[in-house]
């Protein structure tokens, strides 16, 4: 049975340790993360005051391969980034473990984690790595995943599934179209743009772990 889990861990102990240090005072939402043995590629939203300065850092953070805005809106940024993956850290504790980074979120100094574990032992194999190499963590919530194919079979987050879910009970699939793009967008307290974003997300997510097969 699958466990989900939501940790704390200290912004110094996660991802763009250098870039946060430099501008802390923005906000990054993690939509998804791509971990293996050698990188960790999230995809993230950055919010704030200082989206200049943040690329900056960002750009300058020596822990990043390489940097693609791939979004640019007047309140908002969307990037991908590429590092190479490090033994001792906490994304290596979670590839190790074979677990899913569902949503991660910078606030006040420290990271907030929504993690999907396979099974118990993994979550303790987990909790094992993280004390041999002194990784600090603070869970916060524990509990059986009511959706785990959904969660972790697609790779569709709990944010992604939410407005999905609402778009179709809302007729916004319909056809002929009952509800407009910004009337569901309206209802989750986002922007339009936010909206189709992660509706375009969930369903990239969904066709390729469900349609989509390799050669």
């Amino acid at each position: 049975m699958s466990v989900l889990t939501e940790f704390t861990v200290p912004a110094e102990e996660f991802i763009l340790q250098e870039t946060l240090k430099a501008v802390p005072d923005v906000r990054i939402e993690i939509e998804r993360v791509v971990a293996d043995n050698q990188h960790v590629t999230p995809y993230f939203w950055v919010t704030g005051d200082r989206l200049d300065a943040f690329e900056r850092a960002l750009e300058a953070d020596g822990s990043v391969e390489s940097v693609i805005q791939l979004e640019n809106h007047s309140d908002k940024h969307f990037y991908r980034v590429i590092w190479l993956q490090r033994p001792g850290t906490l994304t290596h504790a979670v590839s190790k473990a074979k677990a899913t980074i569902l949503e991660a979120m910078s606030e006040a100094r420290e990271w907030n984690l929504r993690l999907l574990f396979p099974d118990e032992s993994s979550l303790t194999n987990f909790h094992d790595y993280c004390t041999e190499h002194s990784l600090s963590f603070r869970l916060t919530r524990l509990y059986e995943s009511r959706h785990p194919d959904a969660l972790g079979k697609y790779e569709v987050t709990s944010k992604q599934r939410e407005a999905l879910l609402l778009a179709l009970k809302s007729g916004y699939f319909s056809v002929p179209r009952e509800i407009t793009l910004e009337s569901v967008a309206k209802e989750l307290d986002i922007s339009p743009n936010a909206l189709s974003t992660r509706l375009r997300r969930g369903h990239a997510n969904l066709i390729t772990n469900t349609l989509h097969h390799e050669d």
